[in-house]
C-alpha cells in the first residue's frame, strides 16, 4: 500500500502532531510493509532524511505534489492540510483525515468572516472518505460517525525506571504558555502552603510565559519549592519524570487529547488532569481529574494524593493497563486498519461521498 501522509510541520519541528506523524509513518513501514511519503511544509531537514524508513517531500512543487497523490493508494492527512488538498479536486484518491486539534475552539466567539472561513474548512474536511479523531470530545466537535483512535505515547522514551520517588514531589511537563494553567498550579501550591503542606514542584519546559511564571513564583513566596529546568528532550524528560510521584496537567483550555498525560503515566507518575476536553480520555482510569480553572479544586486534588495512601496507590494497576493499551503499535495497527477501510469505502462508492447531513454536530 502506497500512502501519501500530509502534515503541516514535521521533524525537526517538534510537537504532538509532528511526533504522531513520524510514529505512524514509521509504524506503517516497519509493521505493515507500506510505502510512505510524508509531505510537509517544513523545509529544514532533520539531519539527513535518509535516516527515516520513508520518503519526505518538503514543500513540494505543484507538479511533485500531483505526482505523489496520483501514485498513492490512499491519502492520509494527519490533521487537515488544505494547502495540500487541491489536487484531489481532479485526482480522485481514497482520503482519510485524522483530526488532531479543534477546527474552531469550543465556545470561541467568531466574527461573520471567521465563521464563513471555518464553515468552508468544515466543508472540505467532511469530503474525506473517512474521518478519525484522537478523542471523543474532538469527534463530537465535527459530526457523528467519526472513529476515535487515541494518540499513543513514545514507548521507547517514556517508561517507569522503578525508582523510589518522594511522595511530595510534583512535576509539570509542557510549554510555558498562558493556556497551560501554570498560574493555577502555582496558586494551588500557595493554597497548600496555607494548609501546612509544602510539596516540591518541578516545571519542565520553556516558553514565552516564563518571565510571568518566575514573577508569580516570587510574588507567592514559592521560590524554595519550585524549580524550573528549562527545555528537556528524549531520555532526559523521562529521567526527570521518574524523580516525581505526582504529575499535573492543569490546562486552562480544553485540550483535544493531551498526550503529555499518557507520557507522565507511562513514566510512573500518578497524573492529575483538568476535567475538560480530551484530557479525561487521555488519562482514563490511570489518574484523577479536577474541576478545570479552579485553583482550589486543584489544591484539593493534590492534597488527597499527597495524604491518602490508599487513594494514591489505587491508580497503580489501572495505570499499567491504560499505558499498555496506548503503546505505539496499538495506534499504528488501528490506523492501518482505518486506511484499509478508507480504500474499501472509496472503491465501493467510487469516490468521496457527499453527506447531506454533514453539518450536524458542529460547534462553530
Amino acid at each position: 500500500m502506497k500512502v501519501a501522509l500530509m502534515v503541516h510541520r514535521f521533524a525537526p519541528d517538534f510537537g504532538g502532531v509532528e511526533v504522531t506523524a513520524e510514529l505512524i509513518a514509521r509504524g506503517l513501514v516497519e509493521r505493515h510493509g507500506a510505502e510512505v511519503t510524508v509531505v510537509t511544509h517544513t523545509r529544514e531537514k532533520a539531519g539527513d532524511d535518509s535516516q527515516f524508513p520513508f520518503s519526505v517531500a518538503r514543500e513540494p512543487a505543484p507538479a511533485e505534489l500531483v505526482r505523489i497523490i496520483r501514485e498513492a493508494d490512499v491519502v492520509f492527512h494527519n490533521n487537515p492540510c488544505l494547502q495540500f488538498a487541491w489536487p484531489q479536486a481532479f485526482i480522485r484518491r481514497p482520503w482519510l483525515i485524522a483530526l488532531r486539534t479543534w477546527v474552531t475552539m469550543p465556545g470561541e466567539p467568531l466574527s461573520r468572516l471567521e465563521r464563513l472561513k471555518y464553515e468552508a474548512k468544515y466543508a472540505v474536511v467532511e469530503r474525506a472518505d473517512k474521518l478519525v479523531a484522537n478523542s471523543s470530545a474532538l469527534a463530537g466537535h465535527v459530526r457523528p460517525q467519526v472513529e476515535v483512535i487515541h494518540n499513543s505515547y513514545r514507548d521507547d522514551v517514556f517508561f517507569d525506571q522503578g525508582r523510589e520517588r518522594p511522595r511530595d514531589s510534583i512535576v509539570f511537563l509542557g510549554r510555558l504558555s498562558s493556556d497551560k494553567g501554570i498560574d493555577l498550579l502555582l496558586e494551588a501550591l500557595s493554597l497548600l502552603r496555607e494548609r501546612g503542606r509544602r510539596p516540591r514542584l518541578t516545571l519542565v519546559g520553556e516558553g514565552d510565559f516564563r518571565p510571568a511564571v518566575e514573577s508569580r513564583i516570587r510574588s507567592l513566596g514559592l521560590g524554595d519549592q519550585v524549580v524550573l529546568t528549562g527545555r528537556k528532550t528524549g531520555a532526559a524528560i523521562n529521567d526527570e519524570l521518574n524523580r516525581h510521584a505526582i504529575a499535573v496537567v492543569p490546562s486552562r483550555i480544553p485540550e483535544p487529547f493531551g498526550t503529555v498525560a499518557l507520557e507522565c503515566a507511562a513514566a510512573g507518575c500518578v497524573t492529575l488532569v483538568a476535567g475538560h476536553g480530551g484530557l479525561p480520555e487521555a488519562i482514563g482510569e490511570a489518574g484523577p481529574v479536577f474541576q478545570p480553572n479552579s485553583a482550589e479544586a486543584l489544591a484539593d486534588g493534590l492534597e488527597r494524593l499527597l495524604t491518602d495512601d490508599a487513594y494514591f496507590s489505587s491508580f497503580a494497576e489501572p495505570a499499567r493497563r491504560h499505558v499498555a493499551a496506548h503503546r505505539e503499535e496499538v495506534m499504528v495497527d488501528r490506523f492501518h486498519a482505518a486506511l484499509l477501510e478508507t480504500v474499501e469505502r472509496f472503491e465501493t462508492t467510487r469516490g468521496p461521498r457527499r453527506r447531506g447531513a454533514s453539518s450536524r454536530g458542529r460547534r462553530a
